[in-house]
């Protein structure tokens, strides 16, 4: 039982990471996500693509 936990954890949480910061950034989640659980570095790469978000840009002053 021990050793699924540690599966779990070493390529779960990766994985589920990676699937959550895609969709945040509006890539594939499938992909990135088990791009991320077999080579979790891949996270890294995915953080640094960050893509700003329309909503919270702040709107030009009114002349």
């Amino acid at each position: 039982m021990s050793e699924m936990i540690f599966l779990l954890v070493l390529f779960g949480v990766p994985g589920f990471l990676g699937v959550y910061l895609a969709r945040r950034r509006g890539k594939n989640p499938l992909l990135w996500g088990v791009l991320s659980a077999v080579f979790p570095f891949v996270l890294l790469i995915l953080k640094m693509h960050h893509k700003p978000l329309e909503k919270y840009r702040p709107s030009p002053p009114a002349t």
